[in-house]
Formats: structure tokens, C-alpha cells, sequence
């Protein structure tokens, strides 16, 4: 069945991809990226994880950032690839 979906692939890891599964994912890279805010109107810079494996990427807000400075013990981000975290669907 066609789908909206083929035509625009989404870009961004979201809660719906992960189907109600909490997933195990390996840190590939992290990097800060200009992205659009709608509230502010304008580029912002966004902290972006990729993962081993996957084409989708996920930016932090920053809740997520501090998680992930915990779980791998470096606020460095540049330090973060190769590790392993949980991600799972918000409430």
C-alpha cells in the first residue's frame, strides 16, 4: 500500500518507532547540529546521537544529555560513542 512515508522518510528517531519496546542501542557518534526551533523561530544548537545500526538519530533535549552523561561518566560527548544505552517510548 503506497504511503506518505515513502515520499518523506522520517529523519528523527521518535517514540512511535520504538513500537512500545525499550531497545538497546550502541552510541556511534554525537554531535552538535543547528536545528530549527518553532517556539524561537529560529536555528538553535542541538546535541545529535547516532546509532550503531540504525538510520535514524535522535537529538537531546536536555534531560536526555545529562542521562547520557551519567550513563557514560563524561559529560564529553565526544567520548560517547561506543556505548550502550536503553532507549524507551515516553509516557
Amino acid at each position: 500500500m503506497p504511503s506518505i512515508k515513502d515520499l518523506f522518510p522520517d529523519k528523527w528517531l521518535r517514540p512511535e518507532h520504538l513500537r512500545g519496546r525499550a531497545v538497546t542501542v550502541a552510541v556511534q557518534g554525537a554531535q552538535v547540529e543547528q536545528l530549527f526551533n518553532p517556539r524561537s523561530r529560529r536555528n538553535e544548537p542541538k546535541l545529535v546521537l547516532e546509532f550503531h545500526g540504525k538510520q535514524l538519530r535522535l537529538p537531546l533535549n536536555k534531560t536526555q544529555a545529562h542521562a547520557m552523561a551519567a550513563i557514560t561518566k563524561t559529560d564529553d560527548y565526544t567520548q560517547w560513542q561506543g556505548h550502550q544505552c536503553v532507549l524507551s517510548p515516553g509516557i
